[in-house]
């Protein structure tokens, strides 16, 4: 039996974890059972063209191919599927991941060519496969519940090498899976994601695996990495004291309301660099948070946020996110201020996804067609495809989530790029605010027919010289 695993993924930088999982999986259930099995892992991203993965997947003629499905490579693989099953009639083709798992009927309507959807973890699904022989007609209706496997029964993913193929790549790492939030609009937020952590001494082992290979960023991909401060210190204590003097950088997601004194104190004695985190703010009302049952104490977190911009030996990127219920785009304009008053080194504001299988999205599908004042709070409009992106609330008309694109599109260019942080100041002291300013500077830019897209110092230096002088 010979199997592929195909990741289309975002970039070439990125790599895929939950395929090394399956890889591992697969091998270790198929001995189990006496099967001979050869795998192959092969990744794509989604910038080359389409024709260039057919021909390199067909000429492996695999047995069966499985590949993980994701909001962002979804309509890819959608594309990808006739062609592969033209050209490999006999293949067993399988898709999992979450794009699929929570659309399983639809994917299944669509494409004929599919011989199995996989719902469940990547560990539970080669439990099954190998135990029914790899043989996909086995499942009735062409769909798969894989059975939970609990993650301290997971082994480490990696091979020597892989860490070889990686080297230019991010090395993502999980210590945990699941989350103890219930956000509306994540799919971590289901109850078939609750909190699962590893043994502290079993990451610390895995870390050591890691970090002598020397990668240039580890990219842990827990939900809310320090939801346990204690377990998250002694990981974070364990980085410094053994690999301060390293190249390879950490990247946590981390909750500002969970940071302690403890927390700055250590965070203190890190190298400039080893660590950035990412915190995801999302919004700073306390009405918002409770409509997507985020909760928190933004007070209690902006402390904490000023504080680790005080300690200076964290990269900080903080995140907000456009067309919550109930949000005005004045709503997010003051939110932005909240942030940017902060300093902190990236600003980012990312747009609502209604993603199938979230309590959001059937909110928001109950809600449609029904946008009267008593009903705006769970009315919101959606991509009908990936990547589900909002396209009106009843509080954010599709002329506001274009103002609201042009201002990131600006932050992005003049504010996280470090160069032009001093003129925006004066603008913002003009206009009575950041986000004030970053919308009026998006005014000019469109009525002199300026592209804010740019990243180019030299049309940007002079643009912003000239309106700021106006």
């Amino acid at each position: 039996m010979n199997i592929l695993l195909v990741a289309i993924n975002a970039r070439y930088t990125h790599s895929s974890l939950a395929l090394r999982y399956l890889r591992n999986a697969l091998l270790a259930e198929a001995r189990l059972h006496g099967q001979n099995v050869e795998i192959q892992i092969r990744e794509f991203n989604i910038n080359q063209p389409r024709i260039e993965l057919t021909r390199d997947i067909a000429a492996l003629a695999p047995d069966m191919l499985m590949g993980s499905c994701y909001i962002w490579n979804a309509e890819y693989f959608s594309a990808l599927l006739p062609d592969i099953r033209a050209l490999l009639p006999e293949c067993r083709l399988v898709l999992g991941g979450p794009e699929v798992a929570y659309g399983a009927d639809s994917w299944l309507a669509t494409h004929a060519e599919l011989d199995l959807v996989v719902s469940g973890s990547a560990e539970g699904a080669a439990v099954l496969l190998a135990a029914r022989g790899f043989e996909p007609s086995s499942f009735p209706d062409r769909v798969m519940d894989a059975p939970f496997v609990p993650f301290s029964s997971v082994p480490f993913p990696y091979t020597d090498i892989d860490f070889k193929e990686l080297e230019k790549r991010y090395l993502y790492y999980e210590s945990s899976r699941g989350c103890p939030f219930r956000c509306s609009y994540c799919l971590s937020s289901r109850e078939d994601q609750e909190l699962d952590e590893k043994g502290l001494d079993s990451v610390i082992v895995e870390l050591e695996r890691i970090a002598a290979h020397e990668p240039f960023l580890v990219k842990f991909v827990d939900r809310s990495f320090n939801a346990d401060p204690d377990r998250a210190r002694a990981i974070w204590r364990h980085i410094i004291r053994e690999h301060a003097d390293g190249s390879t950088r950490y990247h946590f997601e981390v909750h500002p309301l969970f940071l302690t004194d403890d927390d700055f104190a250590l965070l203190a004695n890190a190298s400039d660099g080893l660590f950035q985190f990412e915190l995801g703010v999302q919004t700073v009302h306390g009405a918002t948070r409770q409509a997507i049952a985020r909760g928190g104490d933004w007070p209690r977190e902006r402390e904490a946020i000023r504080r680790l911009m005080n300690v200076a030996t964290v990269h900080v990127h903080v995140d907000l996110i456009a067309g919550l219920p109930g949000e005005s785009i004045s709503d997010i304009g003051i939110s932005y201020n909240e942030l940017m008053a902060l300093k902190p080194d990236h600003l980012q504001l990312g747009f609502l996804k209604g993603l199938p299988g979230t309590s959001l999205r059937d909110k928001a599908d109950s809600a449609a067609g029904m946008v009267t004042p008593e009903r705006s709070l769970d009315f919101a409009l959606f991509q009908a495809k990936p990547s589900y992106e909002v396209l009106a609330t009843g509080k954010l008309s599709t002329s506001d989530l274009g103002i609201l694109k042009g201002v990131e599109e600006l932050v992005d260019g003049l504010y996280n790029s470090k160069r032009f942080r001093a003129e925006m100041e004066r603008a913002a002291t003009r206009y009575g605010g950041y986000f004030e300013a970053y919308r009026m500077l998006r005014e000019h830019c469109l009525a002199i027919g300026f592209e804010i897209r740019t990243r180019d110092r030299t049309k940007l230096a002079p643009m912003l010289s000239g309106w700021l002088e106006t």
